[in-house]
């Protein structure tokens, strides 16, 4: 589904599980004021169309201590940033992986058991054909908005 495919419908829809993707459909469907069955449609085919991706739990810090860090990773001349970035975002502990534009190619995002999972993370990342250096740093506090 294109960006253009999406109405305003659909926007505040998606606003609104951004908000809280456990409300129940007849609260949805009450806000975006259409119907349950149109509401839950709506949302059937944004997960079809991978718009909607799936849906997570955000966590209190600190509740599974776990070590959390990012990853920037630089890479050999023209190597081919986004499949690389792709192959990253599949390995275990790393949350997100971004193609970035600019004198960084990639920053992960990750959270591991502990330190040692942390540098055998980055190690396996700096291993990958095309990496040339990979510089890791720690979370010591996040906050969200």
């Amino acid at each position: 589904m294109a960006r253009a495919e999406l109405d305003a419908k659909d926007r505040l829809l998606l606003a609104s599980l951004q908000r809280d993707a456990r409300a129940s459909l007849v609260s949805l469907a009450r806000e975006i004021g259409l119907s349950r069955s149109a509401t839950h449609d709506r949302i059937l085919r944004m997960e079809e169309a991978q718009v909607i991706r799936g849906y997570t739990v955000r966590l209190a810090e600190g509740a599974l201590d776990a070590v959390r860090g990012f990853m920037t990773v630089c890479l050999e001349g023209a190597y081919a940033r986004s499949d690389l970035t792709q192959e990253i975002a599949g390995f275990d502990g790393v949350l997100r992986a971004h193609c970035l534009t600019g004198d960084i190619d990639i920053l992960v995002e990750c959270a591991v058991a502990d330190a040692a999972a942390l540098a055998s993370l980055r190690e396996r990342i700096a291993e990958l054909e095309g990496v040339e250096r990979v510089t890791t740093r720690g979370v010591l506090a996040s906050h969200a908005g």
